[in-house]
């Protein structure tokens, strides 16, 4: 019985990448430039694979090898490759990668391959979470690729400055022909990832790249600061960015806690119903007199009402007292984030007797008993 079932298994695994290949009009032999370290166990996964999903590596590379098949059309009219899916979905032509995939839908491709595929995806975005390019997408997309194919790119330079002793040999032809398939893969993997970075985002909504950033505009200004939204979604455990906006704060009430020149960032309440809100003691935005705000609220339940203390922490300014029926419509939403303002700090200057030994005018000194070699020093 297990080994019915497992033959099963592979039928349909087999018959899925068949028809993949088959309607990327590739032969087994021809996709093999795009499989990576998977170049030489395709025939394993065909023929002798008895798992129901394939491993995340292997759906990764096959799936580039479909995708590189079927390449983003040269004349699309977006400047960036991040964009050009939307024109491989609107080609006619029913071969683009994302009509194929979409085709076998009811062979359980999400299981089998797409899921498998986005979590080696995913996994090569987490470990570039610290990369200095996060927010260059050039160069991001450059150490993502590296990251996929490790050494290939060193690989291929030394590939290309080298120089045989002797022209046209069969070792040398077969030198250019790896550096061509090495560049071919390099490139393949590039033109894969607008693919999946739109795949990611249907099938794995909740994931957060680090390199995924959003612009935040500014309360009164026009600015827009770009912030990134895996930061937002790791440290302030927040999904959604459109209620979200920064505050530069030009008063000192909250002076200790908020200071003069910090950026407050808000979740606005514009979009919620107040019934729906908890309002816990904090620090929250409010409305004074058309002027955005930030004091600390703190909630006091009578038995007929709730009265609202409005508390500067800089103490030289009073603190009010108000219904907090009548601040409902001053509450403009809750303060979750600031950045610290560091201009103000000074540092000691520090004077020293050491001798200057590399100043202009170096003065004499007497040499440390340690360093005359003709005395002896006694421990």
């Amino acid at each position: 019985m297990n080994r019915q079932v497992k033959s099963t298994i592979n039928e349909a695994s087999k018959d899925l990448l068949l028809k993949l290949l088959r309607s990327a009009r590739l032969t087994k032999v021809q996709s093999k430039i795009y499989l990576g370290k998977h170049r030489h166990s395709l025939d394993t996964y065909l023929y002798r694979f008895f798992e129901p999903n394939f491993p995340p590596s292997f759906a990764y590379f096959f799936l580039n090898a479909i995708a590189s098949s079927r390449p983003l059309s040269k004349n699309s009219k977006s400047k960036s490759k991040k964009y050009a899916f939307l024109d491989d979905l609107k080609n006619a032509e029913k071969n683009s990668f994302h009509k194929i995939i979409e085709k076998y839908k009811d062979f359980n491709i999400n299981q089998k391959l797409i899921l498998p595929c986005l979590e080696y995806h995913c996994t090569i975005h987490i470990k570039l979470s610290n990369s200095k390019f996060i927010h260059d997408e050039e160069n991001y997309v450059k150490r993502y690729v590296d990251e996929v194919l490790p050494g290939l790119r060193e690989e291929v330079e030394e590939l290309k400055n080298y120089q045989p002793d002797e022209p046209e040999t069969y070792d040398n032809l077969s030198e250019v022909m790896r550096l061509l398939d090495a560049q071919t893969l390099i490139e393949s993997i590039e033109d894969f990832y607008p693919h999946l970075e739109i795949l990611r985002k249907k099938y794995m909504p909740n994931f957060v790249a680090p390199n995924e950033t959003f612009k935040l505009p500014v309360v009164n200004s026009n600015e827009k600061i770009l912030f990134s939204k895996d930061f937002v979604k790791r440290n302030l455990n927040l999904n959604k960015y459109d209620d979200l906006i920064l505050l530069n704060v030009s008063e000192d009430n909250m002076h200790g806690t908020i200071n003069s020149g910090d950026i407050a960032l808000i979740i606005k309440f514009h979009n919620k119903k107040f019934k729906d809100v908890v309002f816990n003691n904090g620090i929250y935005a409010i409305n004074l007199n058309g002027r955005i705000c930030i004091r600390r609220l703190q909630f006091l339940k009578l038995k007929q009402r709730t009265l609202v203390h409005i508390i500067s922490d800089n103490k030289k300014y009073r603190d009010d007292a108000i219904d907090f029926v009548e601040l409902i419509p001053m509450i403009y939403g809750e303060v979750v984030w600031r950045s610290n303002n560091f201009k103000d700090i000074e540092f000691l200057k520090h004077e020293t007797t050491e001798p200057n030994l590399f100043g202009e005018k170096a003065e004499d000194f007497e040499v440390p008993l340690f360093i005359d070699k003709d005395k002896k020093e006694i421990a």
